[in-house]
């Protein structure tokens, strides 16, 4: 039996034909496999609708923004916005992580930025975070030396089962952040909605 690698819905709303076809062209326009790889290269794994997505390629405009997302919705969001304000930095793969890293093999990066993931809160559903040991250790074997990875939730169960992870690990350095990482996105603002308390974490390795 095939493993599941991501348990969310990929779409939440009917697309239209003209947006899927725009979505094809800007995927072959901006394709991953012609990243000019002097530059630097940040990388968000769940992008959401993609605000903050749009936000660092605008603040890192020399740099290359990559997103990975299956949720089809946030990833037609940013190349419709891409295509009407002439944005070249952003690269997407619509698709899992897993799936990215299996075929962007040579591919490092100099920030990594995990925001708000599902954090399924029941215990039965814990498996399908996507945050988990195995995945940390795919993470920092992509980042590049002096590298940051930031990670954020309103979850405090899955703040604190990320980070007894990472004090694992003696050669990771690990600094709680008080302050909003980027930007206040839809689910940073839902989550502060909520009254939920938002923790952050920055990592990397020696």
């Amino acid at each position: 039996m095939k493993k599941k690698f991501y348990f969310g819905r990929v779409k939440s709303r009917k697309i239209s034909k003209t947006k899927e076809n725009n979505f094809k062209y800007f995927l072959k326009k901006n394709d991953i496999n012609k990243l000019n790889l002097k530059k630097k290269v940040l990388l968000e794994i769940g992008i959401g609708m993609g605000e903050n997505l749009i936000y660092l390629s605008k603040k890192n405009v020399k740099k290359n923004i990559i997103g990975v997302d299956p949720f089809k919705n946030g990833m037609l969001n940013v190349s419709d916005y891409c295509i009407n304000n002439d944005i070249r930095n952003i690269y997407l793969y619509p698709f899992v992580f897993q799936k990215f890293i299996n075929k962007f093999k040579k591919l490092r990066f100099n920030i990594i930025y995990i925001l708000f993931p599902d954090p399924w809160p029941k215990k039965r559903h814990h498996k399908r975070r996507i945050v988990n040991e195995l995945f940390l250790k795919k993470i920092l074997k992509i980042l590049k030396k002096n590298g940051k990875v930031y990670f954020s939730t309103d979850n405090h169960q899955y703040f604190e089962y990320v980070k007894t992870i990472l004090k694992k690990n003696t050669k990771i350095k690990i600094k709680q952040i008080n302050k909003i990482v980027t930007i206040k996105t839809k689910y940073y603002l839902k989550a502060e909605k909520k009254g939920n308390k938002i923790n952050s974490l920055m990592f990397s390795s020696y």
